[in-house]
């Protein structure tokens, strides 16, 4: 596999920095985390209203019932923590496929990361990472939410719900490299930062 087209390991001349997002700052931060709780709100109502408007009752665990609801919340605890780690993982395998390079994974208050810092990723590269969590683990949770009835169904909407905002960063920076940084990009990802490289001209 030739990976030259996907990465460089040495910054060309005549890039220069002209986007950084870096959730380790304060206020960025803060704007991210409000538009995750934004986006987790519109499409767990969304969702919930487009399944289960005609019986509403029938998507709620039994609240009447300590030990079965608390052992709800427990598993949708359990199910979110190892979502978090394959999300990672899904990222840093798209990156390690395109590049063998070396991987970095994290965790800070503001969110879970992995990046490939020794390298500058090509604009494709980048889509593909960023957008390869958003798309398997949305597929596997929209799947049992529709084919499945009642409050398995809802659970797996509050993790979809849960994962359509995680992926907020993931989605703005898709949204950076689609529609708002033009010409010959590179990106170099160091997990809590992405720092995007424009060709001087273009």
């Amino acid at each position: 596999m030739n990976r030259s087209k996907y990465y460089t390991k040495e910054l060309p001349d005549g890039y220069q920095p002209a986007k950084t997002v870096d959730v380790g700052e304060k206020r960025f931060a803060i704007l991210m985390n409000l538009a995750a709780t934004l986006l987790t709100a519109v499409v767990g109502v969304g969702g919930f209203f487009l399944k289960f408007a005609g019986d509403p009752g029938s998507a709620i665990p039994d609240l009447s019932n300590v030990w079965l609801f608390e052992g709800w919340l427990f598993a949708i605890l359990v199910s979110l923590i190892v979502y978090l780690v394959l999300h990672e993982l899904t990222h840093g395998i798209v990156y390690k496929i395109l590049t063998g390079e070396k991987l970095t994974f994290g965790l800070k208050l503001s969110c879970a990361f992995c990046g490939v810092p020794d390298v500058y990723v090509t604009r494709k590269t980048a889509l593909l990472a960023l957008l390869a969590p958003f798309t398997v683990f949305s597929v596997a949770f929209l799947v049992p939410f529709f084919l499945l009835s009642g409050s398995l169904s809802f659970s797996f909407l509050v993790l979809f719900s849960l994962h359509f905002g995680g992926c907020a960063g993931d989605l703005y920076d898709t949204f950076l490299l689609l529609f708002r940084l033009k010409g010959n990009l590179l990106m170099r990802d160091t997990g809590p930062r992405q720092t995007f490289y424009i060709r001087s001209g273009d």
